[in-house]
Protein backbone atom coordinates (compact mmCIF):
# COMPACT_ATOMS: atom_id res chain seq x y z
CA UNK A 1 0.00 0.00 0.00
CA UNK A 2 1.29 3.45 -0.94
CA UNK A 3 -0.03 6.63 0.69
CA UNK A 4 1.16 9.98 1.97
CA UNK A 5 2.33 10.41 5.55
CA UNK A 6 -0.59 12.80 6.06
CA UNK A 7 -3.05 10.11 4.92
CA UNK A 8 -1.35 7.54 7.13
CA UNK A 9 -1.76 9.79 10.17
CA UNK A 10 -5.41 10.44 9.34
CA UNK A 11 -6.18 6.71 9.36
CA UNK A 12 -5.39 6.77 13.08
CA UNK A 13 -7.24 10.04 13.57
CA UNK A 14 -4.06 12.10 13.99
CA UNK A 15 -3.11 15.38 12.28
CA UNK A 16 0.53 15.67 13.36
CA UNK A 17 3.42 13.49 14.44
CA UNK A 18 4.17 13.78 18.11
CA UNK A 19 4.90 11.67 21.21
CA UNK A 20 1.38 10.25 21.04
CA UNK A 21 0.85 9.55 17.34
CA UNK A 22 4.27 8.18 16.32
CA UNK A 23 4.56 5.49 19.02
CA UNK A 24 0.90 4.46 18.59
CA UNK A 25 1.11 4.03 14.81
CA UNK A 26 4.49 2.32 15.03
CA UNK A 27 3.22 -0.07 17.70
CA UNK A 28 0.11 -0.94 15.70
CA UNK A 29 2.12 -1.53 12.52
CA UNK A 30 4.75 -3.58 14.33
CA UNK A 31 2.12 -5.74 16.02
CA UNK A 32 1.01 -6.99 12.61
CA UNK A 33 4.56 -7.23 11.21
CA UNK A 34 4.50 -4.05 9.13
CA UNK A 35 6.56 -0.88 8.75
CA UNK A 36 6.90 1.96 6.23
CA UNK A 37 9.56 2.83 3.66
CA UNK A 38 10.74 5.52 4.07
CA UNK A 39 10.08 5.90 7.79
CA UNK A 40 6.83 7.83 8.29
CA UNK A 41 8.29 9.61 11.35
CA UNK A 42 10.63 11.78 9.27
CA UNK A 43 10.24 14.04 6.26
CA UNK A 44 7.38 16.28 5.03
CA UNK A 45 3.84 15.00 5.53
CA UNK A 46 3.15 15.05 1.78
CA UNK A 47 5.88 12.48 1.10
CA UNK A 48 4.52 9.08 0.10
CA UNK A 49 5.48 5.94 2.02
CA UNK A 50 4.99 2.28 1.25
CA UNK A 51 3.66 -0.05 3.92
CA UNK A 52 5.72 -3.26 3.77
CA UNK A 53 6.47 -6.31 5.95
CA UNK A 54 9.25 -5.63 8.43
CA UNK A 55 11.38 -8.45 7.00
CA UNK A 56 11.25 -6.83 3.55
CA UNK A 57 12.28 -3.43 4.92
CA UNK A 58 15.29 -4.99 6.69
CA UNK A 59 16.26 -6.95 3.61
CA UNK A 60 16.21 -10.30 5.37
CA UNK A 61 14.07 -13.37 5.16
CA UNK A 62 11.34 -14.20 7.60
CA UNK A 63 12.71 -16.06 10.59
CA UNK A 64 16.25 -14.75 10.30
CA UNK A 65 17.53 -13.70 13.73
CA UNK A 66 18.83 -10.25 14.59
CA UNK A 67 22.06 -9.34 16.29
CA UNK A 68 22.33 -8.58 19.97
CA UNK A 69 21.80 -4.85 19.55
CA UNK A 70 18.46 -5.30 17.78
CA UNK A 71 17.33 -8.08 20.06
CA UNK A 72 17.78 -6.01 23.18
CA UNK A 73 16.17 -2.88 21.79
CA UNK A 74 13.20 -1.61 23.78
CA UNK A 75 10.21 -1.02 21.45
CA UNK A 76 9.63 2.25 23.32
CA UNK A 77 12.88 3.57 21.81
CA UNK A 78 11.64 3.22 18.24
CA UNK A 79 9.91 6.59 18.15
CA UNK A 80 12.90 8.27 19.76
CA UNK A 81 15.28 6.81 17.19
CA UNK A 82 13.01 8.06 14.42
CA UNK A 83 13.36 11.62 15.68
CA UNK A 84 16.87 11.28 17.05
CA UNK A 85 18.19 14.04 14.81
CA UNK A 86 17.01 17.57 14.27
CA UNK A 87 14.40 17.92 11.50
CA UNK A 88 15.80 17.14 8.07
CA UNK A 89 13.24 19.33 6.26
CA UNK A 90 13.48 23.11 6.02
CA UNK A 91 10.96 25.25 7.85
CA UNK A 92 8.41 26.87 5.53
CA UNK A 93 6.36 30.04 5.82
CA UNK A 94 3.16 28.08 6.53
CA UNK A 95 4.82 26.57 9.62
CA UNK A 96 4.35 29.97 11.30
CA UNK A 97 0.99 30.30 13.02
CA UNK A 98 0.56 33.90 11.86
CA UNK A 99 0.79 32.75 8.23
CA UNK A 100 -2.69 31.25 8.48
CA UNK A 101 -4.50 34.19 10.06
CA UNK A 102 -5.13 37.69 8.73
CA UNK A 103 -7.25 40.62 9.92
CA UNK A 104 -8.27 42.85 7.01
CA UNK A 105 -10.60 45.65 5.98
CA UNK A 106 -12.78 45.98 2.90
CA UNK A 107 -12.40 48.87 0.38
CA UNK A 108 -15.84 50.29 1.21
CA UNK A 109 -15.02 50.81 4.89
CA UNK A 110 -13.69 54.10 6.26
CA UNK A 111 -10.21 55.16 7.21
CA UNK A 112 -11.34 55.71 10.79
CA UNK A 113 -12.51 52.09 10.96
CA UNK A 114 -9.14 50.95 9.61
CA UNK A 115 -7.27 53.05 12.16
CA UNK A 116 -9.50 51.83 14.97
CA UNK A 117 -8.86 48.22 14.01
CA UNK A 118 -5.11 48.79 13.87
CA UNK A 119 -5.15 50.39 17.33
CA UNK A 120 -7.40 47.64 18.73
CA UNK A 121 -5.12 44.80 17.63
CA UNK A 122 -1.81 46.66 17.85
CA UNK A 123 -1.18 46.30 14.10
CA UNK A 124 1.10 48.53 12.05
CA UNK A 125 -0.44 47.41 8.76
CA UNK A 126 -3.82 46.17 7.57
CA UNK A 127 -4.52 44.48 4.21
CA UNK A 128 -7.46 45.78 2.19
CA UNK A 129 -9.34 42.79 0.76
CA UNK A 130 -12.79 42.82 -0.84
CA UNK A 131 -15.55 40.23 -0.48
CA UNK A 132 -14.24 38.21 -3.43
CA UNK A 133 -10.81 37.88 -1.81
CA UNK A 134 -9.07 40.37 -4.12
CA UNK A 135 -6.21 42.28 -2.51
CA UNK A 136 -6.36 46.07 -3.09
CA UNK A 137 -3.30 47.02 -1.08
CA UNK A 138 -2.25 47.67 2.49
CA UNK A 139 -2.97 50.49 4.91
CA UNK A 140 -0.04 51.29 7.19
CA UNK A 141 0.69 53.99 9.75
CA UNK A 142 3.34 55.24 7.31
CA UNK A 143 0.81 55.55 4.48
CA UNK A 144 -1.60 57.39 6.78
CA UNK A 145 1.18 59.80 7.81
CA UNK A 146 2.00 60.33 4.13
CA UNK A 147 -1.49 61.60 3.26
CA UNK A 148 -1.25 63.97 6.23
CA UNK A 149 2.08 65.29 4.97
CA UNK A 150 0.89 65.73 1.38
CA UNK A 151 -2.44 67.32 2.29
CA UNK A 152 -4.53 64.76 0.45
CA UNK A 153 -8.06 63.79 1.43
CA UNK A 154 -8.22 61.75 4.60
CA UNK A 155 -9.96 58.67 3.24
CA UNK A 156 -9.23 54.98 2.94
CA UNK A 157 -8.52 55.14 -0.80
CA UNK A 158 -5.76 57.71 -0.22
CA UNK A 159 -4.17 55.60 2.50
CA UNK A 160 -3.97 52.37 0.52
CA UNK A 161 -0.34 51.59 -0.32
CA UNK A 162 0.99 49.30 -3.02
CA UNK A 163 4.34 48.97 -1.27
CA UNK A 164 4.20 45.42 0.00
CA UNK A 165 5.64 41.99 -0.75
CA UNK A 166 3.75 38.72 -1.11
CA UNK A 167 5.29 35.30 -0.50
CA UNK A 168 3.82 31.86 -1.05
CA UNK A 169 2.80 29.93 2.05
CA UNK A 170 4.87 26.97 0.84
CA UNK A 171 8.06 29.05 0.42
CA UNK A 172 11.11 28.14 2.48
CA UNK A 173 11.28 30.49 5.45
CA UNK A 174 15.00 31.27 5.58
CA UNK A 175 15.21 32.96 2.13
CA UNK A 176 12.18 35.10 3.07
CA UNK A 177 13.76 36.52 6.24
CA UNK A 178 15.69 39.35 4.46
CA UNK A 179 12.45 40.49 2.80
CA UNK A 180 10.63 40.60 6.14
CA UNK A 181 13.52 42.51 7.68
CA UNK A 182 13.61 45.04 4.80
CA UNK A 183 9.85 45.68 4.59
CA UNK A 184 8.92 44.84 8.21
CA UNK A 185 6.16 42.52 6.95
CA UNK A 186 5.10 40.25 4.10
CA UNK A 187 1.68 39.04 3.05
CA UNK A 188 1.22 35.29 2.72
CA UNK A 189 -0.54 33.81 -0.31
CA UNK A 190 -2.14 30.37 -0.23
CA UNK A 191 -2.11 27.92 -3.14
CA UNK A 192 -5.47 29.26 -4.36
CA UNK A 193 -4.10 32.81 -4.59
CA UNK A 194 -5.89 34.20 -1.53
CA UNK A 195 -4.06 36.22 1.08
CA UNK A 196 -4.31 34.08 4.18
CA UNK A 197 -1.80 35.63 6.54
CA UNK A 198 0.69 38.34 7.32
CA UNK A 199 4.13 37.86 8.88
CA UNK A 200 5.73 40.85 10.59
CA UNK A 201 9.14 41.29 12.14
CA UNK A 202 7.48 41.25 15.56
CA UNK A 203 5.59 38.05 14.72
CA UNK A 204 8.79 36.43 13.53
CA UNK A 205 10.60 37.27 16.76
CA UNK A 206 7.77 35.76 18.80
CA UNK A 207 7.47 32.68 16.62
CA UNK A 208 11.22 32.11 16.67
CA UNK A 209 11.21 32.22 20.44
CA UNK A 210 8.37 29.70 20.55
CA UNK A 211 10.14 27.35 18.15
CA UNK A 212 13.73 27.84 19.29
CA UNK A 213 13.36 27.88 23.08
CA UNK A 214 12.52 24.16 23.43
CA UNK A 215 15.36 23.19 21.05
CA UNK A 216 17.96 25.12 23.02
CA UNK A 217 16.62 23.95 26.39
CA UNK A 218 16.56 20.30 25.30
CA UNK A 219 20.06 20.67 23.90
CA UNK A 220 21.27 21.97 27.25
CA UNK A 221 19.46 19.17 29.08
CA UNK A 222 21.09 16.48 26.99
CA UNK A 223 24.53 18.09 27.21
CA UNK A 224 24.44 18.41 30.99
CA UNK A 225 22.90 14.98 31.48
CA UNK A 226 25.60 13.34 29.39
CA UNK A 227 28.32 15.11 31.34
CA UNK A 228 26.79 14.06 34.68
CA UNK A 229 26.39 10.44 33.61
CA UNK A 230 29.66 10.32 31.69
CA UNK A 231 31.62 11.18 34.82
CA UNK A 232 30.21 8.12 36.60
CA UNK A 233 29.37 5.35 34.16
CA UNK A 234 31.94 3.57 32.00
CA UNK A 235 31.47 1.38 28.93
CA UNK A 236 30.68 -1.70 31.04
CA UNK A 237 27.72 0.10 32.64
CA UNK A 238 26.53 1.38 29.28
CA UNK A 239 26.73 -2.01 27.62
CA UNK A 240 24.53 -3.56 30.28
CA UNK A 241 21.81 -1.38 28.79
CA UNK A 242 22.78 -1.66 25.12
CA UNK A 243 25.64 -3.84 23.87
CA UNK A 244 26.28 -1.64 20.83
CA UNK A 245 26.77 1.56 22.81
CA UNK A 246 30.32 2.35 23.91
CA UNK A 247 29.72 5.47 25.97
CA UNK A 248 27.02 7.63 27.52
CA UNK A 249 27.38 10.06 24.60
CA UNK A 250 25.97 7.42 22.25
CA UNK A 251 22.87 6.73 24.35
CA UNK A 252 19.32 7.97 23.86
CA UNK A 253 16.87 9.20 26.49
CA UNK A 254 15.14 5.85 26.79
CA UNK A 255 18.51 4.24 27.46
CA UNK A 256 19.34 6.87 30.09
CA UNK A 257 16.18 5.79 31.88
CA UNK A 258 17.13 2.10 31.78
CA UNK A 259 20.66 2.97 32.91
CA UNK A 260 19.37 4.79 35.98
CA UNK A 261 16.50 2.42 36.73
CA UNK A 262 18.78 0.17 38.75
CA UNK A 263 19.48 0.73 42.44
CA UNK A 264 23.20 -0.09 42.29
CA UNK A 265 23.85 2.08 39.25
CA UNK A 266 21.77 4.91 40.71
CA UNK A 267 23.80 4.80 43.93
CA UNK A 268 26.99 5.36 41.88
CA UNK A 269 25.59 8.68 40.71
CA UNK A 270 25.83 10.09 44.24
CA UNK A 271 22.71 12.26 44.28
CA UNK A 272 21.34 11.45 47.76
CA UNK A 273 18.85 14.34 47.78
CA UNK A 274 17.15 13.22 44.56
CA UNK A 275 14.52 10.49 44.61
CA UNK A 276 15.34 7.96 41.89
CA UNK A 277 11.74 7.16 40.94
CA UNK A 278 10.82 10.83 40.76
CA UNK A 279 13.86 11.68 38.64
CA UNK A 280 13.21 8.81 36.21
CA UNK A 281 9.59 9.90 35.95
CA UNK A 282 10.67 13.43 35.06
CA UNK A 283 13.20 12.10 32.57
CA UNK A 284 10.47 10.04 30.88
CA UNK A 285 8.29 13.13 30.54
CA UNK A 286 11.22 15.11 29.12
CA UNK A 287 11.79 12.31 26.60
CA UNK A 288 8.16 12.58 25.43
CA UNK A 289 8.44 16.35 25.06
CA UNK A 290 11.68 15.92 23.12
CA UNK A 291 10.03 13.59 20.64
CA UNK A 292 7.28 16.15 20.11
CA UNK A 293 9.70 19.04 19.61
CA UNK A 294 11.75 17.23 16.98
CA UNK A 295 8.98 17.85 14.41
CA UNK A 296 8.45 21.40 13.21
CA UNK A 297 4.86 20.54 12.29
CA UNK A 298 4.02 19.38 15.81
CA UNK A 299 1.72 21.58 17.89
CA UNK A 300 3.30 24.29 20.05
CA UNK A 301 4.32 23.11 23.48
CA UNK A 302 1.89 23.75 26.30
CA UNK A 303 3.01 26.02 29.17
CA UNK A 304 3.32 23.03 31.50
CA UNK A 305 5.65 21.29 29.03
CA UNK A 306 7.87 24.38 28.83
CA UNK A 307 7.85 24.60 32.63
CA UNK A 308 8.93 20.95 32.81
CA UNK A 309 11.95 21.61 30.59
CA UNK A 310 12.90 24.72 32.55
CA UNK A 311 12.67 23.02 35.94
CA UNK A 312 14.54 19.92 34.74
CA UNK A 313 17.43 21.90 33.28
CA UNK A 314 17.59 23.96 36.48
CA UNK A 315 17.98 20.74 38.47
CA UNK A 316 20.79 19.55 36.21
CA UNK A 317 22.61 22.87 36.58
CA UNK A 318 22.99 22.14 40.28
CA UNK A 319 24.89 18.93 39.51
CA UNK A 320 26.66 20.16 36.37
CA UNK A 321 27.53 23.84 36.95
CA UNK A 322 29.33 25.87 34.29
CA UNK A 323 32.66 27.11 35.62
CA UNK A 324 33.52 29.02 32.48
CA UNK A 325 37.03 30.43 32.43
CA UNK A 326 37.85 28.89 35.80
CA UNK A 327 37.67 25.34 34.46
CA UNK A 328 39.61 26.29 31.34
CA UNK A 329 42.45 27.81 33.30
Amino acid sequence: MTLSIRDLLSRWGFRVRDHASVPQIRLDLTSVGLTTVPDFATGPQDVEVVVVPIAVERGVGVGVGTDDGDAEKDPADAAEEAVGKFPQTAMRVHDLRCADSVTSITPDETLSVAMGRMVEFGYSQLPVIDASGTLHGVVTWASIAHIHATGREMCLASAISSEYEIVNASAHLLPVLPTIRAHEFVLVRAADGRVTGIVTSADLAGEFGTVARPFFTLGEIERRLRRCLGRVYDDSDVQKVHKKRKSVDEMMFGEYIRLLDDEERWAKLGWPLVDRDHFIGLLGRVKNVRNTVMHFNAPALRPEQLDLLDSFVSMLRLYDPDYGATSAA
